[in-house]
């Protein structure tokens, strides 16, 4: 019985519902994220083209049966966390690209070094004011600049409703010998809630530098930013590869099994929310 099989593949948990599981195992199957019997991770071009819609369609069917043969698991825990420095945790994948990224960043004069306003996050039983119970924080694939860094220069701009951040940053060096002088350019000042000249200097533009690779992506400022500081977010970067469909499968990547969310609070429309 595939629902059986279900169980042993790691989706479906007594009391569950067969078709969500069997959706959730779909979705991962279209994915190259897998783990063993034997606990390790592997990354598989995926076989499954099938759809995701909890219907035991004969692809479906198939493709536990594959996994079965292969020895597959629910890759929960396919990535380990790694420290950044004494700094905090970040997945591994993202903490490996974020550490080569630091002294390409010192190269032009500034600094993604901590103390970090955050990075891995734990589940979120109650949720502050400026933070989402969805964060990529919590799947340890965001990370929050020291806000306290005083070469950070955040210039607000505009994409139709949107407010985002550019973040110039004032270089080590001020003999001209690293960045460029920027002119015309305002930077927003938290403290009296108005925009005002960069103060002269030299200057490289960092949101440029950590999104070069594609790899980093910032994000746009939550409404209320103006009376609320912790909802303008100038500070977080997140990873942009292979986003999950859901939270929960977001989760699972680093070990957060449904038991552990459902623990914490989390209802199953939670799990099924997209991540971010």
């Amino acid at each position: 019985m595939w629902t059986d099989d279900l169980a042993t593949l790691g989706y479906l948990a007594r009391g569950g519902d067969p078709a969500r599981a069997l959706m959730r195992f779909e979705r991962r199957a279209l994915s190259p994220y897998r783990k063993t019997v034997s606990g390790e991770s592997v990354l598989e071009t995926p076989v499954y083209a099938g759809p995701a819609d909890g219907v035991a369609h004969p692809e479906a069917l198939e493709e536990i049966a594959r996994w079965l043969k292969m020895g597959y698991r629910a890759p929960l825990g396919y990535f380990t966390l790694a420290e950044i420095g004494d700094c905090g945790r970040l997945r591994q994948d993202v903490a490996a690209t974020w550490l080569e990224l630091m002294p390409k960043i010192e190269s032009l004069g500034g600094s993604i070094g901590g103390p970090y306003g955050d990075t891995k996050r734990p589940l979120m039983k109650t949720i502050s004011a400026g933070a989402s119970k969805f964060s990529f924080h919590i799947c340890g694939r965001a990370i929050d600049l020291n806000q306290a860094n005083r070469s950070y220069f955040p210039s607000r701009e505009t994409q139709g409703a949107r407010t985002l951040w550019r973040i110039w940053c004032r270089c080590a060096d001020q003999s001209g010998a690293q960045g460029s002088r920027v002119d015309g350019v305002e930077y927003y000042d938290f403290v009296a809630h108005s925009e005002a000249p960069l103060p002269p200097g030299y200057y490289f533009d960092l949101t440029a530098a950590i999104e070069q690779s594609g790899l980093f992506e910032r994000i746009p400022a939550q409404e209320g930013w103006q009376r609320q500081y912790r909802a303008s977010e100038w500070w977080h970067f997140q990873w942009v590869p292979d986003k999950q469909k859901t939270f929960q499968d977001e989760c699972e990547l680093i070990g957060i099994g449904e038991e552990q969310l459902r623990q914490a609070g989390y209802s199953e429309a939670d799990l099924d929310h997209p991540p971010g």
